[in-house]
């Protein structure tokens, strides 16, 4: 993989109505995608956000959605954050700092978001927040001017090419094959599905990784992801099964190397008692994407054990907290059995500010 940062100082503020103007980090990374072979990647930048404000009070519950009215009474157009899809994420200290929520509804002056079976009572008043647009199939791969997908000739079967492949983040299980599949031709982009429906407006979900897969038929290429830096804290979910192990798709969201010992997984992340194999308990998938290979196997396994991370080789298990996860590819968590289905939270600081 290459790795080009190239993290710039621009004045980027191009909210509409944020209540305060500061320029923020921009940048981008060069990803390596070999013919004939499956690359997991991520997108560990957003779109410009269209607003940024801070809770006015206390939010108000309706059953799965929570309303939020901002301070500064800012004004809203109709359909404003909802014609083209996107999230709120809670920055600063707060509670729920890094946290990410679909914006379901909004009206002039107040902002719903689906909070699913969160309870976010815990939400404060000058609690700060942005609401970003959704990265789509459309916005991340422009049909006019993306490179790194190789356009398919027509719609049928036979005239396919690259694909885009999301993981399964509903089934219990682990090593579970992608759920959904997608293609890029001269009309846009389609789902390979029954009535091949129109995906331009596909939701990439932020902190998800998901598959580049180039058949063996076309040239090597390089997904350069660019825009915001995300400079907050990041949370996301990790799914626990009672009935087994469970493997959640999931990627750092930092433009630059991460040490193992700086993700900070923590409490969301079960300690082995030894090195054992019987047992094991949580593990991290890393795959190699300079690997050609479709369906690829992870080219390495972490656990921690007595407070520290260590590499699955079989043998020594050494230690590797300072081994690094790369910009811009995705992971695998792999939970351990629980005593019943549960969601943890990953909460990762970044190591740049």
């Amino acid at each position: 993989m290459k790795l080009l940062p190239a993290i710039l100082i621009l004045g980027l503020a191009t909210c509409s109505h944020a209540d305060e103007v500061a320029s923020r980090i921009v940048g981008y990374n060069v990803v390596d995608c070999p013919a004939g072979s499956d690359t997991i990647v991520s997108v560990p930048f957003h779109l410009p956000a269209s607003f940024s404000g801070a809770v006015n009070g206390t939010p108000s519950a309706n059953g799965s959605e929570v309303t939020i009215t901002p301070k500064a009474s800012p004004t809203f157009a109709a359909n404003e954050f909802t014609t083209e899809a996107h999230y709120v994420q809670f920055v600063g200290a707060g509670a729920r700092a890094g946290w990410t929520f679909a914006v379901s509804s909004h009206t002039a002056s107040s902002i719903t978001i689906d909070a699913g079976s969160e309870d976010l009572s815990d939400l404060a008043d000058g609690d700060r927040f942005e609401v970003i647009p959704h990265w789509t199939l459309a916005t991340l791969f422009p049909q006019a001017t993306q490179t790194a997908l190789h356009q398919s000739d027509s719609k049928l079967s036979t005239g396919r090419k690259s694909r885009i492949l999301f993981f399964d983040e509903t089934t219990a299980g682990i090593s579970l094959a992608p759920d959904r599949v997608y293609f890029l031709t001269a009309d846009g982009w389609f789902q390979s599905t029954a009535g091949l429906p129109a995906a331009d407006d596909v939701v990439v979900p932020p902190g998800k990784a998901f598959v580049i897969r180039h058949p063996a038929t076309e040239t090597a290429t390089e997904f350069i992801p660019h825009q915001v830096v995300v400079e907050s804290s990041w949370s996301a979910p990790l799914e626990v099964r009672a009935a087994g192990r469970q493997d959640n798709a999931v990627a750092l969201v930092r433009p630059i190397p991460v040490k193992l010992s700086d993700l900070g997984l923590g409490a969301a992340f079960e300690e082995s008692a030894d090195n054992a194999g019987p047992n094991r308990a949580d593990e991290l998938l890393v795959y190699d994407n300079l690997q050609a290979a479709v369906n690829k196997a992870p080219s390495k396994v972490y656990f921690r054990a007595a407070g520290e991370w260590r590499l699955d080789d079989g043998s020594t298990y050494p230690p590797a907290d300072d081994h690094e996860v790369l910009p811009s590819t995705g992971l695998v968590v792999r939970k351990a059995a629980g005593a019943s289905d549960d969601t943890l939270r990953w909460l990762n600081t970044p190591t740049y500010q």
